[in-house]
């Protein structure tokens, strides 16, 4: 199944964008001034866990689509930033869906919490 933006259905609402490399650059950049990062998604889930002080935020709510999707090997891999529901309503649309109930905490909630 071709899930690639040329090919994907008019109900895709996921655009695909891809800030890999951009987050390593800022992944190396932290690392080298040994400074710790807050790893966010769409900060649905901020709440959960002890807030970490003094710490860069890496944003990832903006590194999302779908990398690969075989429905019939019920296998899907995707960035951070894609949303529950745009996942979902990719499964749903093979008849699919996640094996689990995650927390959904309004449209910002992603895969990346």
């Amino acid at each position: 199944m071709c899930i690639m933006a040329s090919c994907l259905s008019p109900n895709w609402s996921v655009f695909d964008i891809d800030q890999s490399q951009t987050l390593q650059v800022a992944v190396q950049e932290a690392h080298a001034r040994s400074q710790p990062l807050a790893i966010r998604g769409g900060g649905s889930k901020t709440f959960y866990g002890r807030q970490t002080p003094a710490c860069d935020l890496l944003d990832l709510g903006g590194h999302r689509g779908i990398i690969d999707y075989a429905p019939n090997e019920l296998f899907i891999t995707l960035r951070a930033g894609t949303s529950l529901q745009a996942l979902e309503a990719q499964l749903a649309e093979a008849g699919q869906m996640l094996p689990f109930e995650p927390p959904h905490f309004g449209p910002a909630a992603t895969i990346g919490g």
